[in-house]
């Protein structure tokens, strides 16, 4: 198998909570992308987001704290932060 094939299969490998997070991120920093055009405020904001899901999650047991989806929901986030920087 190609290292490219290997590479176009990769969104298969990454489990469906990831990449669920992974467009929360992507959706939520779009939305703050329409308000406000300061990267230090999308950033901030974005990192306060994904933690915050997971301390709420935590807090009343409607999930289970996973830094993982956090970091997922930063990396959504960026790619869209990138996008907007080219």
């Amino acid at each position: 198998m190609s290292k490219l094939n290997k590479l176009m299969r990769l969104p298969e490998i990454v489990p469906c909570d990831k990449r669920l997070h992974f467009m929360l991120g992507t959706v939520f920093t779009v939305i703050v992308g329409m308000f406000t055009r300061d990267l230090f405020v999308t950033i901030g904001s974005l990192v306060l987001y994904a933690w915050g899901i997971e301390v709420y999650q935590k807090i009343t047991k409607s999930g289970t704290y996973d830094n993982w989806d956090a970091i997922a929901v930063v990396l959504g986030g960026l790619v869209v932060i990138g996008d907007r920087l080219w």
